[in-house]
């Protein structure tokens, strides 16, 4: 088998960017990711264990469901040799979870355990936690006197660790960092501060938008018993949600700001948008009229209440459930992925590659064999090539001419150990007289 080196102008490194669109549609308390609907399994019902607005990082446990099998994973934890085990490992419930060990590195899981349990665990217990791992857009909202900081403490330990500030006060650096581009982007300014007016703030994760917030792609759109509300969208492509639709009091006005790289939405504009107080978008105010600010506010089912003692400022558990029956909410833009692509051309030339080991390569006889003895191995060189020509009758009668078909091509490395390999939907007939160039295309 020939081998052949690619020259210098046959190697391409490209960025290939692409621009995938998102729609999330929020109703009753739910978010829908681009309309993907949910199937049962033959074991799970959904089939996938995730909500139809998540999206699972690593896809596991799909048609699986959880039941005691009485069986444990691992080795048992034993305090002394001989004694009977004090953890008898981690039990099989039939799905895939992952697992550390307690060591001196003191890895452990968020989710599953806290400083108090950890210490209290012996050295070489698994620690595990639970797939899958979703992730989906959320909302928080914040009304004058929401507090955007607090001073009591929220980590109480051998080290002593107080304060803790909201998302949105989180933000003001980033905030104030695009003032270049308008004067909206300021967290306090004599015209508003954030810390004092109503504030709705929606967070998109990476993983539905890849690297930024395509610029002039966002479109918000606030629906009420189905009947469009009010629209709006980022048409300059500056980050500045301009209404283009609704009540004359509001159209044409600036309603929010988006951070592309961050992936926020920060809605500003508490003005009404409708005269009609079909909902209760909060638990305190009862019936309220739309506003921007409540756009997908029954996503998270309550409001930015309290201070927490652990998280710092956050939902409210008292808050009760907000689900603004009437409203429903359409939020569309799209991503950015960028993925590092590597294009090979391999080429075949004029009078190569036209030689095979296969064995019907060879016309087949009945001395195709080799003679075999004591002092000797001889194979019969006299074996003619097959000749394929076409032709219209069985035994093929027209000129002889060398033909090879090439399915594969094969991508070595500098020590000729291979890594890839590139496959042709149907052979390619390659002759004497004719040459090819494959291109490969490899995302790296």
């Amino acid at each position: 088998m020939p081998y052949y080196k690619f020259k210098s102008n046959e190697v391409y490194h490209n960025t290939l960017k692409t621009y995938p669109s998102i729609k999330f549609v929020v109703y009753s308390g739910s978010a829908h990711y681009n309309d993907n609907p949910s199937f049962r399994g033959s074991f799970a019902d959904p089939i996938i264990p995730q909500k139809p607005g998540q999206v699972s990082l690593y896809e596991m446990n799909v048609d699986r469901s959880s039941s005691d099998t009485g069986r444990f994973i691992g080795p048992a934890v034993l305090s002394e040799p001989g004694d009977t085990p004090e953890i008898p490992g981690i039990p099989d419930n039939g799905l895939i979870f992952s697992f550390v060990s307690k060591n001196g590195s003191r890895l452990g899981f968020r989710s599953s355990a806290t400083d108090v349990s950890w210490n209290a665990a012996l050295y070489g217990t698994p620690l595990y936690g639970n797939y899958p791992y979703t992730s989906s857009i959320s909302k928080e909202f914040y009304s004058p006197t929401t507090p955007r900081s607090a001073s009591n403490p929220i980590y109480v330990s051998a080290t002593n660790m107080t304060g803790a500030v909201s998302h949105l006060l989180a933000l003001k650096n980033t905030i104030n960092h695009y003032g270049y581009v308008s004067p909206e982007f300021a967290y306090s300014s004599s015209a508003r501060d954030f810390n004092e007016v109503e504030i709705g703030l929606v967070n998109i994760p990476t993983i539905f938008y890849g690297s930024s917030i395509k610029k002039g792609t966002v479109d918000l759109k606030y629906y009420i018993t189905g009947t469009l509300l009010a629209q709006a969208k980022d048409k300059n492509k500056n980050g500045l949600l301009m209404c283009t639709y609704g009540t004359s009091s509001v159209s044409g006005s600036t309603v929010g700001l988006v951070l592309y790289d961050e992936g926020i939405l920060i809605l500003t504009s508490s003005m009404e948008l409708s005269s009609v107080s079909a909902d209760a978008y909060t638990s305190s105010a009862g019936l309220s009229t739309p506003r921007w600010t409540y756009f997908a506010q029954s996503l998270s089912g309550s409001v930015l209440g309290t201070v927490g003692p652990d998280l710092g400022p956050g939902p409210d558990p008292t808050a009760g459930l907000i689900t603004a029956t009437s409203a429903s909410f359409i939020m569309e833009m799209s991503g950015t992925s960028t993925t590092q692509t590597l294009t090979m051309f391999a080429n075949a030339q004029k009078g190569q590659l036209n030689q095979s080991n296969n064995p019907t390569f060879l016309q087949y006889s009945t001395n195709n064999y080799a003679s075999t003895g004591s002092k000797a191995y001889i194979e019969n060189d006299k074996l003619q090539i097959k000749n394929v020509v076409s032709s219209s009758y069985p035994d093929p009668t027209g000129s002889f001419e060398k033909t090879t078909y090439i399915s594969k091509v094969g991508v070595y490395d500098e020590n000729k150990n291979l890594i890839a390999i590139a496959k042709v939907a149907t052979p390619v007939k390659k002759t004497v007289e004719r040459d090819f160039t494959f291109k490969i295309k490899l995302d790296i």
